[in-house]
């Protein structure tokens, strides 16, 4: 899926809906989607959409969000009876490109969460302890990848 569609998808689904700390999160999409590279922009522009909103797969899926693209959002989605900490190993250690874009998005996602201060709302340790594990796993599985300039 091209990034800009993405975008404007992320920005329809999501609105006027605010974050813990009360930013609206169409701002956190597009930090977070400005720290990854470009082929994982549009899942970082929609990683909160199946979790934070009514939009199902399917629809992501009509306007143009390719299988691997899916495969990852479906990765960054934390089921309800799901622990954080299940949920960062489950994407630390998920295979293939899937798991590639999962893990650069889960990265960018818990650095702005601890660099807006989200740590006060969510004790740092679980954000510190999940980071170590996906980047481990990155560094480890993933060929090197570039940020964006």
């Amino acid at each position: 899926m091209d990034s800009s569609a993405a975008r404007d998808i992320a920005r329809s689904i999501h609105g006027d809906q605010r974050d813990r700390s009360g930013e609206l999160l169409v701002d956190h999409l597009d930090r977070v989607a400005a720290a990854v590279p470009p082929d994982a922009r549009p899942v970082a522009f929609l990683h909160d959409a199946l979790e934070h909103s009514d939009t199902q797969a399917s629809e992501l899926e009509r306007e143009g969000l390719t299988p691997v693209e899916l495969a990852a959002l479906t990765l960054l989605t934390r089921e309800a009876d799901e622990s954080f900490e299940v949920h960062a190993l489950r994407i630390a250690y998920a295979k293939g490109p899937e798991g590639r874009l999962a893990r650069a998005v889960k990265i960018a996602d818990i650095d702005d969460h601890v660099a807006r201060g989200d740590g006060r709302l969510m004790p740092q340790r679980p954000y510190g302890w999940a980071r170590r594990h996906v980047a481990a796993c990155h560094d480890r599985l993933d060929e090197p990848l570039h940020q964006a300039a």
